[in-house]
Formats: structure tokens, C-alpha cells, sequence
């Protein structure tokens, strides 16, 4: 399988452990065969990588190279991370929403909000939409 070195790199650079980032980017030599073209441009593609991290990028090479590991282990912590988030954002919804009591006997009506635009008791759209709720 070939892969581009800037690619790889990027997603390296997008790994926050260090040791473990040092590691595998000691084993891109170690392990794999380089092409001539590859290995000269290899610091450029290094450098230009810690530029750019993105660790979504080997999230891409496994499901794509890797099928089963990223069906089995990368997928289900994927979606239990996006569950989690997307409770933790329902609940600042929850904690930020201010609850508006209506009072059902008050006798405004639309016309009352047209006369006040017309009169110009409006200095902004947030008063127009506080008079409807």
C-alpha cells in the first residue's frame, strides 16, 4: 500500500502523546520501504506535517486499510465519543435556557406590536421577538 509521507505525517503530528508520537514516527523508516522520491523529501514532508496535525487522518487510513480494527475498536469509541458530547451539549442547553411564563389572560396582540414598530418602540429585533414569547 502507498501513502503519501505528508499524509502520514500530519496524522502523527496530530497525536498529543509524545513518546508514542516519537515512536511511530521512528518506525515510518524502520518498517517501511521508501521510495527514492519519499526518502529525499522526507524532512520537508516531516516538517510540513507538524504544520498541519490532524489525527482524523489515521482514523481514515484504518477504515479504509483496515476494516475490521476500525469496525471493532476505532467506530464504537467514536460514536460513544460523539454520544457523550452530544449529552454534554443537551445539557448546557438545558442549564442556559431561561423558561418564559406566558400569561394566557394578557390581552397583546399582534396589532399592539404593529403599533409599537410603527411608533418606533423597536431598537432592535431581540425586543420584537422577547414581545412574542
Amino acid at each position: 500500500m502507498e501513502v503519501s509521507l505528508l499524509s502520514i505525517f500530519c496524522g502523527l503530528y496530530g497525536i498529543s502523546n509524545e513518546a508514542i508520537r516519537a515512536e511511530r514516527i521512528s518506525n515510518i523508516r524502520q518498517f517501511n520501504k521508501l521510495s527514492a522520491n519519499a526518502d529525499t523529501n522526507y524532512g520537508q514532508a516531516s516538517s510540513n506535517g507538524e504544520r498541519k496535525p490532524n489525527p482524523w487522518i489515521l482514523t481514515k487510513f484504518l477504515r479504509y486499510h483496515n476494516k475490521d480494527y476500525y469496525k471493532q475498536i476505532i467506530k464504537p469509541l467514536l460514536k460513544k465519543n460523539y454520544e457523550a458530547k452530544k449529552k454534554e451539549k443537551q445539557i448546557l442547553i438545558n442549564q442556559t435556557l431561561i423558561p418564559n411564563k406566558i400569561d394566557l389572560q394578557d390581552g397583546f396582540t399582534l396589532l399592539d406590536m404593529q403599533e409599537k414598530a410603527a411608533n418606533g418602540e423597536y431598537e432592535n429585533e431581540e425586543q420584537i421577538v422577547m414581545d412574542l414569547t
